[in-house]
Protein backbone atom coordinates (compact mmCIF):
# COMPACT_ATOMS: atom_id res chain seq x y z
CA UNK A 1 0.00 0.00 0.00
CA UNK A 2 1.53 3.25 -0.92
CA UNK A 3 1.35 6.32 0.72
CA UNK A 4 -1.13 7.77 -1.27
CA UNK A 5 -3.52 5.12 -1.18
CA UNK A 6 -3.11 5.31 3.01
CA UNK A 7 -4.52 9.09 2.80
CA UNK A 8 -7.29 8.21 0.35
CA UNK A 9 -8.54 5.23 2.61
CA UNK A 10 -7.93 7.64 5.72
CA UNK A 11 -9.42 10.92 4.64
CA UNK A 12 -12.83 10.29 4.18
CA UNK A 13 -12.91 9.26 7.76
CA UNK A 14 -11.00 11.60 9.22
CA UNK A 15 -13.59 14.33 7.36
CA UNK A 16 -16.06 12.19 8.91
CA UNK A 17 -15.15 12.74 12.39
CA UNK A 18 -14.40 16.19 12.12
CA UNK A 19 -17.48 16.76 10.80
CA UNK A 20 -19.29 15.12 13.89
CA UNK A 21 -16.90 16.96 16.00
CA UNK A 22 -18.45 20.20 15.06
CA UNK A 23 -22.01 19.01 15.55
CA UNK A 24 -22.88 18.76 18.96
CA UNK A 25 -21.06 22.78 19.57
CA UNK A 26 -23.08 24.29 16.49
CA UNK A 27 -26.45 22.89 18.24
CA UNK A 28 -25.09 23.91 21.70
CA UNK A 29 -24.72 27.85 19.44
CA UNK A 30 -28.57 27.47 18.56
CA UNK A 31 -29.52 25.99 21.99
CA UNK A 32 -28.12 28.76 23.84
CA UNK A 33 -29.23 31.68 21.37
CA UNK A 34 -33.31 30.89 21.74
CA UNK A 35 -32.96 29.99 25.68
CA UNK A 36 -30.18 28.73 27.45
CA UNK A 37 -32.03 27.92 30.88
CA UNK A 38 -33.89 25.50 29.08
CA UNK A 39 -31.16 23.50 27.30
CA UNK A 40 -30.41 22.03 31.01
CA UNK A 41 -32.58 19.08 30.14
CA UNK A 42 -30.86 18.42 27.38
CA UNK A 43 -27.41 18.77 28.57
CA UNK A 44 -27.92 16.08 31.30
CA UNK A 45 -29.78 13.92 28.69
CA UNK A 46 -26.81 14.04 26.37
CA UNK A 47 -24.28 12.95 29.06
CA UNK A 48 -26.23 10.22 30.05
CA UNK A 49 -26.30 9.02 26.40
CA UNK A 50 -22.73 9.30 25.78
CA UNK A 51 -22.14 6.71 28.49
CA UNK A 52 -24.45 4.73 27.35
CA UNK A 53 -22.89 5.28 23.56
CA UNK A 54 -19.62 4.22 24.46
CA UNK A 55 -20.87 0.36 24.50
CA UNK A 56 -21.43 0.18 20.61
CA UNK A 57 -19.71 2.91 19.65
CA UNK A 58 -16.00 0.13 19.17
CA UNK A 59 -18.48 -1.90 17.06
CA UNK A 60 -15.89 -0.48 13.97
CA UNK A 61 -12.45 -1.54 15.75
CA UNK A 62 -14.09 -4.88 16.19
CA UNK A 63 -15.49 -5.26 12.78
CA UNK A 64 -12.03 -4.80 10.70
CA UNK A 65 -9.90 -6.74 13.46
CA UNK A 66 -12.28 -9.87 13.32
CA UNK A 67 -12.50 -9.29 9.19
CA UNK A 68 -16.36 -8.86 9.95
CA UNK A 69 -17.23 -12.34 10.14
CA UNK A 70 -20.98 -13.27 10.76
CA UNK A 71 -20.57 -13.89 14.55
CA UNK A 72 -19.42 -10.34 14.69
CA UNK A 73 -22.77 -8.94 12.76
CA UNK A 74 -24.83 -10.77 15.38
CA UNK A 75 -23.12 -9.75 18.48
CA UNK A 76 -23.19 -6.23 17.20
CA UNK A 77 -27.25 -6.83 16.63
CA UNK A 78 -27.46 -8.19 20.00
CA UNK A 79 -25.90 -6.01 21.60
CA UNK A 80 -27.21 -3.19 20.37
CA UNK A 81 -30.58 -4.29 21.06
CA UNK A 82 -29.24 -5.03 24.68
CA UNK A 83 -28.02 -1.84 25.03
CA UNK A 84 -30.57 -0.32 23.82
CA UNK A 85 -33.21 -2.15 26.12
CA UNK A 86 -30.88 -1.99 29.60
CA UNK A 87 -30.95 2.10 28.97
CA UNK A 88 -34.46 2.29 28.89
CA UNK A 89 -35.08 -0.40 31.38
CA UNK A 90 -32.63 1.38 33.67
CA UNK A 91 -34.88 5.11 32.87
CA UNK A 92 -38.18 3.91 33.74
CA UNK A 93 -36.89 2.69 37.12
CA UNK A 94 -35.37 5.78 38.21
CA UNK A 95 -38.53 7.48 36.73
CA UNK A 96 -40.92 5.38 38.04
CA UNK A 97 -43.46 7.31 39.63
CA UNK A 98 -42.25 11.05 38.52
CA UNK A 99 -43.22 11.39 34.87
CA UNK A 100 -40.69 13.38 34.11
CA UNK A 101 -39.64 15.80 31.10
CA UNK A 102 -35.99 14.32 31.50
CA UNK A 103 -36.57 10.68 31.36
CA UNK A 104 -39.27 11.40 28.00
CA UNK A 105 -36.17 12.74 26.45
CA UNK A 106 -33.46 10.21 26.91
CA UNK A 107 -36.25 7.21 26.03
CA UNK A 108 -36.80 9.47 23.05
CA UNK A 109 -32.43 9.86 22.64
CA UNK A 110 -32.09 6.32 23.25
CA UNK A 111 -33.48 5.42 19.62
CA UNK A 112 -30.10 7.11 18.47
CA UNK A 113 -27.97 4.29 20.08
CA UNK A 114 -29.26 1.95 17.55
CA UNK A 115 -28.31 4.01 14.90
CA UNK A 116 -25.09 4.85 16.27
CA UNK A 117 -24.59 0.89 16.46
CA UNK A 118 -25.12 0.61 12.77
CA UNK A 119 -23.19 3.36 11.55
CA UNK A 120 -20.28 1.81 13.87
CA UNK A 121 -20.57 -1.50 12.06
CA UNK A 122 -20.92 0.09 8.88
CA UNK A 123 -18.22 1.83 8.87
CA UNK A 124 -15.69 -0.96 9.66
CA UNK A 125 -17.49 -2.48 6.95
CA UNK A 126 -16.17 0.67 4.69
CA UNK A 127 -12.65 0.67 6.18
CA UNK A 128 -11.70 -3.22 5.68
CA UNK A 129 -13.40 -2.35 2.32
CA UNK A 130 -10.75 -0.02 1.52
CA UNK A 131 -13.96 2.58 0.38
CA UNK A 132 -14.31 5.35 2.70
CA UNK A 133 -15.84 8.05 1.13
CA UNK A 134 -19.35 6.67 1.67
CA UNK A 135 -18.68 7.54 5.45
CA UNK A 136 -17.66 11.39 4.85
CA UNK A 137 -20.86 12.10 2.29
CA UNK A 138 -22.92 9.72 5.15
CA UNK A 139 -21.87 12.45 7.83
CA UNK A 140 -22.07 15.80 5.55
CA UNK A 141 -25.71 14.59 6.01
CA UNK A 142 -25.93 14.08 9.13
CA UNK A 143 -24.50 17.17 10.52
CA UNK A 144 -26.98 19.77 8.06
CA UNK A 145 -29.82 17.66 9.20
CA UNK A 146 -29.15 17.88 12.75
CA UNK A 147 -28.12 21.20 12.56
CA UNK A 148 -31.20 23.11 10.05
CA UNK A 149 -33.70 20.12 11.81
CA UNK A 150 -32.98 21.82 15.44
CA UNK A 151 -32.79 25.42 14.16
CA UNK A 152 -36.30 25.01 12.54
CA UNK A 153 -37.83 22.92 15.23
CA UNK A 154 -36.50 26.10 17.72
CA UNK A 155 -38.34 28.69 15.09
CA UNK A 156 -41.43 26.61 15.30
CA UNK A 157 -41.70 26.86 18.61
CA UNK A 158 -40.68 23.26 19.78
CA UNK A 159 -38.94 23.37 23.39
CA UNK A 160 -35.40 23.64 22.93
CA UNK A 161 -34.26 20.58 24.45
CA UNK A 162 -36.74 18.76 22.31
CA UNK A 163 -36.01 20.57 19.20
CA UNK A 164 -32.26 19.24 19.79
CA UNK A 165 -32.71 15.62 20.52
CA UNK A 166 -35.44 15.45 17.46
CA UNK A 167 -33.03 16.57 15.02
CA UNK A 168 -29.79 14.30 16.39
CA UNK A 169 -32.11 11.14 16.30
CA UNK A 170 -33.30 12.05 12.63
CA UNK A 171 -30.08 13.00 11.84
CA UNK A 172 -28.46 9.96 12.91
CA UNK A 173 -30.91 7.41 11.48
CA UNK A 174 -30.65 9.22 7.80
CA UNK A 175 -26.68 8.81 8.13
CA UNK A 176 -26.88 5.31 9.12
CA UNK A 177 -29.55 4.55 6.06
CA UNK A 178 -27.73 6.59 3.71
CA UNK A 179 -24.12 4.83 4.64
CA UNK A 180 -26.13 1.42 3.91
CA UNK A 181 -28.01 2.54 0.73
CA UNK A 182 -24.12 3.57 -0.42
CA UNK A 183 -23.03 0.14 0.42
CA UNK A 184 -25.19 -1.25 -1.44
CA UNK A 185 -24.73 -0.01 -4.47
CA UNK A 186 -21.10 -0.67 -4.33
CA UNK A 187 -21.97 -4.05 -3.43
CA UNK A 188 -20.03 -4.25 -0.30
CA UNK A 189 -21.47 -7.28 1.86
CA UNK A 190 -21.94 -7.04 5.93
CA UNK A 191 -20.08 -10.01 6.60
CA UNK A 192 -18.00 -13.08 4.98
CA UNK A 193 -17.86 -16.13 6.20
CA UNK A 194 -17.50 -17.87 9.74
CA UNK A 195 -14.61 -17.76 12.67
CA UNK A 196 -13.85 -19.19 16.15
CA UNK A 197 -17.29 -18.56 17.60
CA UNK A 198 -18.28 -15.98 19.75
CA UNK A 199 -16.30 -16.04 22.86
CA UNK A 200 -13.84 -15.01 20.68
CA UNK A 201 -14.89 -11.90 20.24
CA UNK A 202 -15.34 -10.59 24.01
CA UNK A 203 -11.37 -10.26 24.18
CA UNK A 204 -10.99 -8.04 21.17
CA UNK A 205 -14.75 -6.04 22.31
CA UNK A 206 -13.18 -5.77 25.52
CA UNK A 207 -9.78 -3.60 24.13
CA UNK A 208 -12.03 -1.43 21.82
CA UNK A 209 -14.30 -0.53 24.48
CA UNK A 210 -11.41 0.40 27.06
CA UNK A 211 -10.16 2.42 23.93
CA UNK A 212 -13.54 4.11 23.46
CA UNK A 213 -13.70 4.81 27.58
CA UNK A 214 -10.05 5.98 27.44
CA UNK A 215 -11.48 8.76 25.24
CA UNK A 216 -14.44 9.72 26.71
CA UNK A 217 -12.93 9.52 30.58
CA UNK A 218 -9.97 11.90 29.79
CA UNK A 219 -12.39 14.69 30.22
CA UNK A 220 -13.59 13.91 33.67
CA UNK A 221 -9.43 12.87 34.36
CA UNK A 222 -7.99 16.78 33.78
CA UNK A 223 -11.52 17.95 35.81
CA UNK A 224 -11.20 15.64 38.91
CA UNK A 225 -6.74 16.78 38.44
CA UNK A 226 -7.24 20.26 38.04
CA UNK A 227 -9.50 20.67 41.34
CA UNK A 228 -6.00 19.62 43.17
CA UNK A 229 -4.07 22.08 41.04
CA UNK A 230 -3.37 25.17 43.25
CA UNK A 231 -6.13 27.86 42.05
CA UNK A 232 -7.16 25.39 39.12
CA UNK A 233 -10.84 26.98 39.52
CA UNK A 234 -9.64 29.63 36.71
CA UNK A 235 -8.38 26.83 34.96
CA UNK A 236 -11.59 24.53 35.18
CA UNK A 237 -13.26 27.82 33.88
CA UNK A 238 -11.21 27.52 30.75
CA UNK A 239 -10.87 24.03 30.11
CA UNK A 240 -14.36 23.12 28.34
CA UNK A 241 -12.85 25.83 25.49
CA UNK A 242 -9.49 24.05 26.23
CA UNK A 243 -10.99 20.69 25.47
CA UNK A 244 -13.14 21.45 22.82
CA UNK A 245 -10.45 23.36 20.71
CA UNK A 246 -8.36 20.05 21.35
CA UNK A 247 -11.23 17.81 20.00
CA UNK A 248 -11.04 19.95 16.76
CA UNK A 249 -7.54 19.48 16.26
CA UNK A 250 -7.60 15.89 16.88
CA UNK A 251 -10.35 14.72 15.54
CA UNK A 252 -8.63 13.83 12.50
CA UNK A 253 -6.93 11.46 13.94
CA UNK A 254 -9.24 10.10 16.65
CA UNK A 255 -10.56 6.77 14.81
CA UNK A 256 -7.11 5.87 13.81
CA UNK A 257 -7.06 2.41 15.22
CA UNK A 258 -9.24 0.90 12.76
CA UNK A 259 -7.58 2.73 9.62
CA UNK A 260 -4.07 1.51 10.66
CA UNK A 261 -5.25 -2.17 11.11
CA UNK A 262 -6.25 -2.25 7.41
CA UNK A 263 -3.29 -0.44 6.75
CA UNK A 264 -0.87 -2.83 8.39
CA UNK A 265 -3.18 -5.98 7.20
CA UNK A 266 -1.42 -4.31 3.37
CA UNK A 267 2.25 -4.80 4.65
CA UNK A 268 3.02 -1.68 3.74
CA UNK A 269 6.40 0.23 2.77
CA UNK A 270 8.03 1.29 6.12
CA UNK A 271 9.05 4.36 4.90
CA UNK A 272 5.31 5.25 3.53
CA UNK A 273 4.18 4.07 6.85
CA UNK A 274 6.19 6.20 8.76
CA UNK A 275 5.76 9.38 6.57
CA UNK A 276 1.98 8.45 7.27
CA UNK A 277 2.21 8.63 10.72
CA UNK A 278 4.39 11.83 10.52
CA UNK A 279 1.59 13.83 8.99
CA UNK A 280 -0.97 12.24 10.90
CA UNK A 281 1.19 13.40 14.02
CA UNK A 282 2.00 17.08 12.74
CA UNK A 283 -1.64 18.06 11.24
CA UNK A 284 -3.01 18.68 14.62
CA UNK A 285 -1.53 21.15 15.55
CA UNK A 286 -1.48 22.62 12.72
CA UNK A 287 -5.42 22.71 12.19
CA UNK A 288 -5.12 24.45 16.22
CA UNK A 289 -3.35 27.22 14.72
CA UNK A 290 -5.72 27.29 11.96
CA UNK A 291 -8.15 27.63 14.08
CA UNK A 292 -7.33 29.73 16.58
CA UNK A 293 -6.21 32.62 13.68
CA UNK A 294 -9.67 32.09 12.37
CA UNK A 295 -11.18 33.20 15.50
CA UNK A 296 -8.47 35.69 15.89
CA UNK A 297 -9.40 37.47 12.42
CA UNK A 298 -13.22 37.53 13.27
CA UNK A 299 -12.85 38.04 16.95
CA UNK A 300 -14.59 35.48 17.89
CA UNK A 301 -11.98 34.66 21.11
CA UNK A 302 -13.66 34.43 24.65
CA UNK A 303 -12.40 37.56 26.46
CA UNK A 304 -9.04 37.25 27.70
CA UNK A 305 -8.64 34.34 26.33
CA UNK A 306 -6.68 34.79 23.15
CA UNK A 307 -3.08 35.37 24.48
CA UNK A 308 -3.50 31.96 26.26
CA UNK A 309 -3.98 29.83 23.30
CA UNK A 310 -1.97 31.72 20.95
CA UNK A 311 1.42 30.92 22.32
CA UNK A 312 3.93 28.78 21.08
CA UNK A 313 4.31 26.78 24.34
CA UNK A 314 0.58 25.83 23.96
CA UNK A 315 1.09 25.14 20.56
CA UNK A 316 4.10 22.77 21.06
CA UNK A 317 1.88 21.35 23.50
CA UNK A 318 -1.09 20.51 21.47
CA UNK A 319 1.74 19.34 19.06
CA UNK A 320 2.94 16.75 22.13
CA UNK A 321 -0.52 16.05 22.66
CA UNK A 322 -1.17 14.61 18.50
CA UNK A 323 2.32 12.86 18.58
CA UNK A 324 1.68 11.09 22.12
CA UNK A 325 -2.24 9.92 20.25
CA UNK A 326 -0.93 8.94 17.09
CA UNK A 327 1.92 6.93 18.20
CA UNK A 328 -0.43 5.15 20.93
CA UNK A 329 -2.74 4.97 18.19
CA UNK A 330 -0.20 2.61 16.13
CA UNK A 331 0.91 0.83 19.07
CA UNK A 332 -2.76 -0.52 19.64
CA UNK A 333 -3.93 -1.73 16.14
CA UNK A 334 0.03 -3.70 16.15
CA UNK A 335 -1.18 -5.18 19.30
CA UNK A 336 -5.34 -5.79 17.95
CA UNK A 337 -3.58 -7.31 14.83
CA UNK A 338 -1.10 -9.65 16.60
CA UNK A 339 -3.93 -10.39 18.83
CA UNK A 340 -2.27 -9.26 22.20
CA UNK A 341 -4.80 -7.36 24.15
CA UNK A 342 -3.93 -8.57 27.37
CA UNK A 343 -1.61 -5.26 27.91
CA UNK A 344 -4.65 -2.96 26.67
CA UNK A 345 -7.13 -4.31 28.94
CA UNK A 346 -4.32 -3.38 31.78
CA UNK A 347 -2.75 -0.63 30.44
CA UNK A 348 -6.11 1.39 30.21
CA UNK A 349 -7.24 1.24 33.56
CA UNK A 350 -3.65 1.73 34.66
CA UNK A 351 -3.21 5.11 32.46
CA UNK A 352 -6.60 6.49 33.95
CA UNK A 353 -6.07 5.93 37.29
CA UNK A 354 -2.47 6.54 37.64
CA UNK A 355 -3.13 10.91 37.16
CA UNK A 356 -6.01 10.57 39.43
CA UNK A 357 -3.99 9.21 42.59
CA UNK A 358 -0.82 10.99 41.95
CA UNK A 359 -3.13 14.30 42.19
CA UNK A 360 -5.16 13.44 44.74
CA UNK A 361 -1.76 12.38 46.89
CA UNK A 362 -0.27 15.55 46.10
CA UNK A 363 -1.10 19.40 45.60
CA UNK A 364 0.18 20.58 42.58
CA UNK A 365 1.17 24.65 41.98
CA UNK A 366 -0.36 26.00 39.40
CA UNK A 367 2.36 26.65 36.15
CA UNK A 368 -0.36 28.21 34.00
CA UNK A 369 -2.42 26.87 31.26
CA UNK A 370 -0.21 24.12 29.93
CA UNK A 371 -0.88 22.46 33.28
CA UNK A 372 -4.46 21.05 31.29
CA UNK A 373 -2.34 20.11 28.21
CA UNK A 374 -0.05 17.73 30.56
CA UNK A 375 -2.63 16.41 32.55
CA UNK A 376 -4.81 15.27 29.22
CA UNK A 377 -0.98 14.35 28.37
CA UNK A 378 -0.14 12.04 31.00
CA UNK A 379 -2.76 9.24 30.95
CA UNK A 380 -1.78 9.00 26.88
CA UNK A 381 1.76 8.87 27.83
CA UNK A 382 1.44 6.33 30.69
CA UNK A 383 -0.65 3.81 28.35
CA UNK A 384 2.03 4.68 25.40
CA UNK A 385 4.99 3.67 28.06
CA UNK A 386 2.99 0.14 29.06
CA UNK A 387 2.86 -0.82 25.08
CA UNK A 388 6.68 0.07 24.48
CA UNK A 389 7.58 -2.41 27.25
CA UNK A 390 5.66 -4.88 25.75
CA UNK A 391 7.61 -7.66 24.67
CA UNK A 392 7.45 -8.74 20.17
CA UNK A 393 6.45 -4.83 19.24
CA UNK A 394 9.36 -3.08 17.50
CA UNK A 395 9.95 0.66 18.20
CA UNK A 396 9.17 3.18 15.40
CA UNK A 397 13.49 3.08 15.15
CA UNK A 398 12.95 -0.40 14.18
CA UNK A 399 10.16 -0.47 11.80
CA UNK A 400 12.56 -0.69 8.70
CA UNK A 401 13.92 -4.22 10.36
CA UNK A 402 9.90 -5.34 11.35
CA UNK A 403 9.23 -4.75 7.86
CA UNK A 404 11.62 -6.30 5.98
Amino acid sequence: MTLGAMLRLWLPSAISVSLLNLELPVISLILAASNLAASADYALALSTFMFANAFVFPLCTLVVKERKRCEVLVAAALLALTTFLLFNAAIAGWDAGRGGHLATLLHLFSFSLLAVALRRYLQGCCILAGETRPMSRASLLRVLISTLGCYLLVQQGWPVDLAAITALVAAAWLESLLLALLLWRRAIPWHAGHGAGYRSLLAPYGAAFLMTASALMSNLVVVLCLGRVEGGEVLLAYWPLTFGLLCVAIGTVLDLEGILLKILDQSPPPQALRTFLLLQAGLPACLFLLLGLLLDHYALWPAGSRDLYLTWPFLLGVALVAVLWVWRGERRARLLRANRLGPIHLSVPLALLTPLLLFHLLVIPNPGMLISLLIFALPIALELGCYLLTPCHALPWQEKTEGA
